[in-house]
Formats: C-alpha cells, structure tokens, sequence
C-alpha cells in the first residue's frame, strides 16, 4: 500500500486555514472571556493578539516537554496549556488572578463553541492551534 501523496501546496493552505480561524476563535473566546470577567472593554485586536501569544507561548512549551522527553499526560498536558492561557491573559489585562482565571475558562469554552458551529456549517476539522485539549 503506497501512502497517501498530497501536495506541499495544499497542505500549507490547509494549515493556513486552519491556523486563522483558530485564531480567529481564540481571538473572539478572549474578547468575550475579559468583557464577561470583567468591567474591562478590551479591542478585538488586542484579544487576538493575546490569543496568538497564547499559541506561541504553548507551542515554545509543548516543544520543550517533546525535546525533552518529559513524560506527561494528555490531561496535563491540557491544563498547563490552559494555566498558560491564563499566564497571558493575567500579563495583558489589568484585574490581576481573579479576571484572568474566569476568563480564561469562559474564553475557552466560548473558543470550543466558536469551533464546533464553524465546523457544523463548513468542512474544516474541529481543532485548534492555541486552544487547550482541542
């Protein structure tokens, strides 16, 4: 059996695709999750901002733990992504702990419903760069 060939082209957009729209969820799950949490009237650019640190943070740590070889769970690995969600937003938005805990939950559920009614009405994947356990 030959393995399946697609082309660099259409993988690279793909991920292109992807990568924006989770981030276009994170964005909208941050800007929601602080406004919710708090009295705060934060830009939705500087809510996808946050969301993209919130990736590149997760992706400098997800690496580390691979090269590494540090053995952790898939559940663990889920909450120290999302403790660094929270890491993020308690370093971009003023309210200290207690706004950036709620909204980093609220900004992730809100991120997974984002997804889940873009993956209903259209033929992208139900997952996410940035977003924890999805």
């Amino acid at each position: 059996m030959q393995p399946l060939q697609i082309d660099t082209v259409t993988i690279l957009t793909g991920t292109a695709i992807i990568f924006v729209v989770s981030m276009f969820a994170g964005g909208i799950g941050n800007y929601l999750g602080i406004r919710l949490a708090s009295d705060q009237k934060p830009s939705f650019v500087h809510a996808l901002i946050s969301s993209v640190l919130s990736a590149a943070v997760w992706g400098g740590v997800s690496y580390a733990l691979t090269v590494y070889d540090i053995g952790i769970t898939p559940f663990a690995g889920a909450l120290i992504a999302l403790l660094i969600w929270m890491i993020v937003l308690y370093v971009r938005y003023s309210g200290g702990i207690v706004t950036a805990v709620p909204a980093a939950l609220l900004a992730w559920v809100i991120s997974i419903i984002v997804l889940y009614v873009i993956a209903i009405y259209t033929e992208l994947p139900f997952e996410a760069i940035g977003i924890p356990a999805i």
